[in-house]
C-alpha cells in the first residue's frame, strides 16, 4: 500500500548523534581486569556522560533545532539508545522542548512497570524517552578491539597486559599498522575508512558496511512502520520523531552518499515519500533512497 502524501502532513524523523562525551563505560571496561568485555548498557554506573562542553553544545543545538519548529503545529516523540551519552542528549532536547511549550507524546503508560520500561533511556527521560534497539550499540562484542580505531594506540594504556588475550595481543600490531598508515584523526573517520580491513583481522569487530546492513536498514524499516502508524492515527499536528543514537550506524551510508561522517549533535532528516522511497537530508543536501 502506497502512503498517501495528502495524509502525511509534515511528519519527519530526525536522527541525532549524541553530544561530546566522556565514554565512561568504554573507558571503565578497558581500565578493568577484563578490557575485552562486551560493553553492556546495564553496567552503566553513571547518569551523566557528556563533557561540560558537550552539555553546552547540546543545549545550543537543541535551542537552534526547536527554533525551526512550531509548538502550535508540531508534536514530539522521543526515542533513544540506552547508552547514557545518547539518552542524556535526548533529555537535554526534551527539556528545551518543554521550555518552548511543545507537546511531548508519552511512549508508554505512566504506570507501566515492565522491566523493559526501566532502562537508562526511560529512566533519564522520566518516561518520555523510549529505548529503541536499532539505535543501540548491542552489536559490539569486544571493547578493547573497538579501540583499535582510536587515533592513539590504546594498547599502551593497558595497565596489565596479562588481562589481554594472546590473540588480541598477537593481532593488535597488524591492525594498528593499518590505522597508522592512514590515520584520519578520529575514531569515527578511522572506522569508516578501515573497518573492512580490520574485520578481516578481528572478525568480531563489525565493519561499517556490516553495521549499515543491519542497524541502518533496520532503522529505515522502523521509519516506514512509524509513518504508517502515524497515518493510521491521523493526528492534528505534525509528528516529529526525535531519535538519538551513535555514529557507528550512519558512517557507511553518509560517507557513501554524502562524503562525510556525522558530527556530535548533527541531525539527519528522514521523510517517507512512498512505501519504497525515503528522502534523506544531510550535509545540506537531500537525496531520495529507494528501499
Amino acid at each position: 500500500m502506497n502512503i498517501n502524501p495528502e495524509n502525511q502532513r509534515n511528519h519527519r524523523f530526525y536522527f541525532t548523534r549524541h553530544g561530546p562525551a566522556e565514554y565512561q563505560l568504554n573507558e571503565g571496561i578497558v581500565d578493568s581486569d577484563n578490557p575485552e568485555a562486551k560493553p553492556s548498557s546495564d553496567k552503566q554506573w553513571f547518569n551523566s556522560d557528556l563533557t561540560p562542553e558537550g552539555i553546552e553544545l547540546t543545549r545550543n543545538k537543541a535551542i537552534e533545532f526547536f527554533s525551526k519548529l512550531d509548538p502550535r503545529k508540531d508534536s514530539l516523540f522521543f526515542v533513544s539508545s540506552d547508552l547514557v551519552r545518547a539518552a542524556e542528549t535526548a533529555k537535554i532536547y526534551l527539556d528545551i522542548a518543554r521550555e518552548r511549550g511543545f507537546e511531548v507524546i508519552l511512549p508508554r503508560e505512566k504506570n507501566d512497570n515492565r522491566p523493559e520500561s526501566r532502562n537508562m533511556a526511560e529512566k533519564i527521560g522520566e518516561g518520555y524517552i523510549r529505548k529503541i534497539n536499532s539505535l543501540t550499540l548491542d552489536h559490539l562484542e569486544n571493547t578493547l578491539r573497538e579501540f583499535v580505531f582510536s587515533p592513539t594506540d590504546y594498547m599502551n594504556k593497558i595497565k596489565d597486559l596479562d588481562t589481554v588475550s594472546d590473540e588480541t595481543k598477537n593481532k593488535w600490531a597488524e591492525a594498528r599498522r593499518i590505522i597508522e598508515s592512514d590515520n584520519k584523526g578520529s575514531w569515527g573517520d578511522n572506522y569508516a575508512a578501515h573497518s573492512e580491513e580490520i574485520q578481516k583481522i578481528f572478525p568480531n569487530v563489525k565493519s561499517a558496511k556490516t553495521v549499515y546492513e543491519s542497524k541502518f536498514k533496520n532503522m529505515m524499516r522502523l521509519i516506514k512502520f512509524g509513518q504508517r502508524k502515524i497515518n493510521e492515527q491521523n493526528p492534528q499536528k505534525n509528528i516529529k520523531v526525535l531519535a538519538f543514537s551513535h555514529e557507528n550506524s550512519f558512517l557507511y551510508f553518509l560517507n557513501k552518499n554524502f562524503g562525510e561522517s556525522i558530527k556530535n549533535c548533527e541531525s539527519i532528516v528522514f521523510k517517507v515519500e512512498t512505501d519504497d522511497k525515503i528522502s534523506i537530508s544531510a550535509k545540506g543536501q537531500t537525496k531520495q533512497i529507494e528501499e
